[in-house]
């Protein structure tokens, strides 16, 4: 065991009572399969309120505990661990809707509504599409009556099957011919909603990251949400809450994934003590970057500057999570890696963060330009 692990199971057995003796009775590939029981048993533990404020009948969890759990979950379930990353950046985002100028009135009804039914939400963003920008839109929403009328594909899109609610950035045509960005919020039973396979990798497969299509799917006004900036352009103060989220929870996650194959390693006692130490300080740095991020992100606003610190720490902890895993598979040695499928599975899981956004190459421009003084623009 590991402290910093230890730490993880106790926020996670706080706010998610029972999650883990539940996980923990389920072989990790039944788990990682598409017919996974994590999702579920996340949403039984209460686990769609974690971030959602106790006044809104939330658990309550702050940024340094939610940090924790998603580490927990990444230990026990690298897919759980990621589509839980997807819900909680989602809600965090919503949770600072309610409290800034820009609430339209209903927010705080919504946020209450996931924590007091448990409902799932979807992030319907551009991740996953090749040469497209974190900030393009992936869906278009044509003005109607009372409303808009959006249309598009997402794939893919983790939750697809076990989600609620989805959270869809969209181009709005204006009337001049150009376009905002919008985020819609659209029921997951709206007309209109179909999925379909689109994830054949055997890993992460418990994400549900399937495609989702929109045919003319109607959402009313007050459930479209218009972020101030342009498309492609900068992020605007929500956005920037949003980002920071997703980094912190989604480095997190997959530091889980790497401190589940550490234990392993240490309980075997193979290597000389200087092998295993070197487990535990690669396991560590990880771990205090992103829970130092966590706890400058209790100390109020989150800015610019927050964001090019969470990039810089997400990059850094990628780096150390590849190298520890790698040390610790060969600690475990040959013969387990050949007796225990879970091992190469964790192994191979644990390179997966290099693929969610931002990557390295697309955000180095924005990280030198802010290292200059000038604006952070992520493309």
């Amino acid at each position: 065991m590991t402290r910093s692990m230890d730490l993880a199971r106790e926020a996670c057995d706080t706010f998610l009572p029972g999650l883990t003796a539940d996980l923990s009775a389920v072989p990790l590939d039944v788990l990682e399969s598409h017919t996974s029981p994590g999702l579920e048993a996340f949403r039984r533990a209460g686990g769609p309120g974690l971030l959602v404020p106790a006044q809104y009948s939330g658990a309550g969890a702050n940024a340094l505990e939610a940090v924790r759990v998603a580490r927990a979950l990444g230990a026990l379930s690298p897919s759980l661990a990621v589509a839980a990353t997807m819900h909680n950046f989602s809600v965090a985002s919503l949770v600072a809707l309610v409290g800034s100028a820009d609430a339209g009135g209903l927010e705080w009804l919504l946020v209450e509504g996931i924590a007091r039914d448990r409902l799932l939400v979807a992030s319907g963003f551009a991740e996953g599409r090749a040469g497209q920008g974190i900030l393009s839109a992936v869906m278009t929403a044509h003005r109607v009556d009372g409303g808009y009328r959006v249309t598009g594909s997402k794939k893919p899109c983790s939750l697809s099957r076990s989600m609620d609610l989805l959270t869809a950035s969209v181009t709005v045509p204006l009337p001049d011919g150009g376009s905002e960005l919008g985020v819609a919020l659209i029921p997951a039973a709206s007309p209109g909603i179909t999925r379909h396979p689109f994830w054949t990798s055997p890993y992460l497969a418990g994400a549900e990251s399937d495609e989702l299509r929109l045919d003319e799917v109607e959402v009313p006004d007050e459930l479209m949400l218009k972020p101030k900036a342009e498309l492609g352009g900068g992020l605007d103060t929500l956005q920037t809450v949003a980002f920071v989220w997703f980094e912190m929870l989604v480095t997190s996650a997959y530091t889980g994934v790497v401190g589940r194959l550490v234990e392993q390693a240490l309980s075997g006692g193979r290597g000389s003590v200087t092998d295993r130490a070197a487990l535990v300080t690669g396991l560590e740095a990880a771990v205090a970057l992103m829970e130092n991020r966590a706890r400058a992100a209790l100390e109020g606003e989150v800015g610019e500057d927050d964001l090019a610190a969470v990039l810089t720490a997400r990059f850094a902890a990628q780096d150390l999570l590849v190298d520890t895993a790698d040390r610790a598979a060969e600690l475990l040695g040959g013969m387990a890696y050949i007796t225990s499928a879970d091992i190469g599975y964790l192994l191979a899981v644990s390179r997966a963060l290099a693929f969610h956004p931002p990557s390295r190459s697309s955000s180095a421009q924005a990280l030198l330009d802010h290292q200059a003084g000038r604006p952070l623009r992520l493309s």
